[in-house]
């Protein structure tokens, strides 16, 4: 083996060699941290070179790790989580707050509570609170890896988080609602069924990004003996708004995608008899007292 000199490996490698292993792609690694494809590759290859470690097998759909680069991600991930508690804490220290919470929330949604949270730090001023606003993923991966304390994300994607590392709480019913083109045939109405939706063609959100979305809206489609007409997949239902926009299909979705945008553009029908929940999660090891404080509030 070679000797390594450290010197020539910065934290923004790490960084970069870690959303290379998170996305499997050079290019959505670079769009991340502002970066092209072609500078990700070659820096990629000169990390592997200073470390004489194959990291990634290369192919024109997409990089995985290699067993070497798997176990450096593992123990690399601990190291940049231990980095960022360290460099928060210090922020935490340097403004004379006691502790410090981080949440987060739907990119494509309102911030649930928000009055809550407001009320929170009105009330808690020795605490520093951020909130970060993110797609499906990125909550996922960022409350796995503990950068998250709490994330509000909808019941159905709560599939993947197991009960034995995770605490999940519904906090609040929301009904699930039609979106739709204002000049849609549905769109003037006070409420329409699922067998209303039967001929409609419907946007969808694929199964990679959310599977919990497209198991639940299939599980509904079920339920009513209903084949749907699908029009079109995308990673997220903010995907769909151009469609949204040309009249191409109906979404569904929670009453809280869109908030109060669009509405001069985009109906929304409440489907009756339908309902899921906006969720907290957050990880049982996570002993941070500002969060278990956070969760007695909002759950009083």
């Amino acid at each position: 083996m070679q000797d390594i000199n450290l010197y020539n490996i910065q934290l923004s490698d790490i960084e970069l060699f870690l959303n290379v292993a998170k996305y499997g792609s050079f290019t959505k690694a670079g769009e991340k941290m502002f970066m092209t494809q072609s500078w990700v590759s070659k820096r990629i290859s000169q990390i592997e070179s200073e470390l004489d470690l194959r990291l990634f097998l290369r192919n024109k759909r997409e990089v995985v790790l290699t067993p070497a680069g798997r176990i450096l991600e593992q123990r690399l991930t601990n190291v940049t989580d231990d980095i960022l508690d360290a460099i928060q804490a210090a922020h935490v220290a340097q403004t004379g707050a006691s502790g410090y919470l981080r949440i987060g929330y739907l990119e494509w949604g309102n911030i649930v509570f928000l009055d809550h949270i407001q009320r929170f730090i009105a009330d808690n001023p020795q605490f520093s609170v951020e909130i970060y606003r993110q797609r499906f993923a990125d909550l996922r991966a960022d409350i796995s890896i503990g950068r998250m304390d709490v994330i509000f994300t909808i019941s159905y994607d709560c599939d993947q988080f197991n009960s034995t590392d995770y605490c999940i709480m519904n906090v609040k019913r929301v009904p699930v609602l039609a979106y739709m083109n204002k000049s849609h045939r549905l769109a003037n109405r006070e409420s329409i069924t699922m067998e209303d939706l039967r001929p409609e063609p419907m946007l969808m959100v694929d199964q990679k990004s959310s599977t919990g979305y497209g198991s639940f809206v299939r599980n509904l489609f079920v339920k009513h003996k209903i084949r749907p007409v699908i029009a079109q997949y995308a990673h997220d239902g903010g995907e769909h708004i151009g469609s949204l926009l040309i009249n191409k299909g109906v979404l569904l979705a929670s009453a809280f995608f869109l908030g109060d945008s669009m509405r001069d553009e985009i109906a929304r029908v409440p489907v009756e008899g339908e309902y899921i929940y906006v969720t907290a999660v957050w990880r049982r090891q996570n002993s941070n007292l500002v969060l278990m404080q956070f969760l007695k509030d909002i759950s009083d």
